[in-house]
């Protein structure tokens, strides 16, 4: 090995980029697995955490009824952070269950046709809606006001639901394929698939912005979850990314090799919990972002 000399002006020099790098990589977290669980869920595609009762629910959503299965076979499992299951079938009668959200002690489930209203303090269905019209109903959000936002995969539509009343929130062409959704304040964030962007819409005004544009061949962007000033975004084919406030995107997690995917994840932010439905792979997988 080759001897440097470093003169003595250049060891602070020296010190001070060992001490930024040693900062950075310490700054950039790491996705550690906790455990993971084949029996929890039968093709888990959407997980939501409720705080206020310490558990999680996650979609079954069994098998689509345009490929000739039944209707209303499907359900959703109550669980503990520890990966066991509380309630099996705490809601039936659901038919291929997707996204799923929390508003004031209301489940909200997107199921084929429409959304189920499930009310958890009296443990009981309250309400459904029906929604009719093309494309695969996928995953849902809520506004502060408890306003209802509807991503409808295939086609280019956004759907409210305001007042018990159903209606096109967004049609348009700039959100063909939208997916994972999520209420950030005033703003709708929404993964957009044909053109593999992150965007963030009004909820006065529908004003659009790109928050990220990684471009075609992103695939689906499956969940998105705030975190500090930016968000983490899946990729079904089982990716992970954080996505910063100047719309950089940093990959966290990769399960592309074990050919595991990452459907409609949860994270909770004060534990540092990530919760992956890998849907096809019949399985339900914790990790600790450290």
């Amino acid at each position: 090995m080759k001897k440097t000399n470093i003169k003595p002006g250049m060891k602070s020099v020296v010190t001070f980029l060992i001490a930024i790098t040693l900062i950075n990589c310490k700054s950039e977290a790491q996705m550690r697995l906790i455990w993971e669980k084949d029996s929890l869920a039968y093709n888990p595609e959407s997980i939501v955490f409720d705080k206020s009762r310490a558990c999680c629910y996650v979609s079954n959503f069994g098998e689509n009824p345009g490929n000739g299965m039944s209707y209303s076979k499907d359900y959703i499992t109550k669980f503990n952070l520890k990966g066991e299951i509380v309630e099996q079938k705490m809601i039936d009668n659901v038919t291929a269950p997707t996204g799923l959200c929390i508003h004031n002690d209301l489940l909200y489930i997107v199921e084929r046709f429409g959304i189920i209203e499930f009310d958890l303090t009296q443990n009981k269905v309250v309400k459904r809606y029906r929604i009719e019209g093309p494309g695969f109903l996928n995953d849902i959000a809520a506004d502060n006001n408890g306003n209802l936002y509807v991503t409808v995969s295939d086609i280019n539509i956004i759907y409210r639901i305001k007042d018990s009343v159903v209606e096109k929130w967004i049609e348009s062409d700039e959100f063909m394929n939208p997916n994972g959704i999520i209420c950030d304040g005033d703003n709708i964030i929404v993964g957009v698939c044909s053109d593999g962007s992150l965007k963030s819409v009004s909820i006065h005004d529908k004003k659009t912005e790109i928050i990220s544009a990684p471009g075609k061949g992103f695939a689906v962007i499956d969940g998105v979850k705030k975190h500090g000033d930016g968000y983490f975004i899946s990729h079904y084919q089982g990716i992970i990314y954080f996505v910063n406030n100047k719309g950089v995107s940093r990959e966290i997690l990769n399960t592309t090799a074990e050919n595991v995917f990452c459907a409609d994840f949860e994270f909770i932010e004060d534990q540092k919990l990530f919760f992956i439905p890998t849907l096809q792979n019949n399985k339900v997988r914790l990790y600790r972002y450290e």
